[in-house]
C-alpha cells in the first residue's frame, strides 16, 4: 500500500486531535522500519520512502498486509536536501500513530504533521 503525505494546508481544527481522529476513516499504531529518500523519476523533486509495520488497528478495518510504503515530499540525497513545509519527517525504528483519510483508493495523512504522533 502506498499513500502521500497529506495536504498541506493547515486549518486551526489540525491542533485538535479529537478533529483528526474524526477525520479520519483508519488510525493505525506501527513501526517504523526503513526510510530513504530518492529523487523522482526526472530528477526535478526528492520524496522520502518510508516502510512501516503495522501493529495495531485502532479504527478502521485492517488491511490484507500489516504494510505501508508512505511517500512524502523532501528529504535528503547526498549533499542535497529539499524540506517541504507541514509535512512529517519518519526516523527508523520509531513506533507511530497515523491518522488516514481514504478518497477513491488513495490515502493521505489528515492534517499533514499534525496526523502523526511519536508514541
Amino acid at each position: 500500500m502506498q499513500q502521500s503525505g497529506g495536504a498541506g494546508a493547515l486549518v486551526a481544527e489540525c491542533a485538535d486531535k479529537n478533529y483528526v481522529a474524526k477525520m479520519s476513516d483508519y488510525i493505525i499504531e506501527g513501526t517504523v522500519e526503513k526510510v530513504e529518500s530518492k529523487w523522482n523519476e526526472g530528477k526535478t523533486a526528492i520524496f522520502t520512502h518510508s516502510d512501516l509495520t503495522i501493529e495495531k488497528y485502532v479504527k478502521g478495518t485492517p488491511f490484507k498486509q500489516n504494510k505501508l510504503k508512505i511517500v512524502t515530499p523532501g528529504g535528503t540525497v547526498g549533499g542535497i536536501s529539499q524540506w517541504v513545509e507541514d509535512q512529517p519527517i519518519f526516523h527508523e525504528g520509531k513506533r507511530v500513530r497515523i491518522y488516514f483519510a481514504e478518497t477513491d483508493g488513495a490515502f493521505t495523512i489528515v492534517c499533514a504533521q499534525f496526523g502523526v504522533e511519536e508514541l
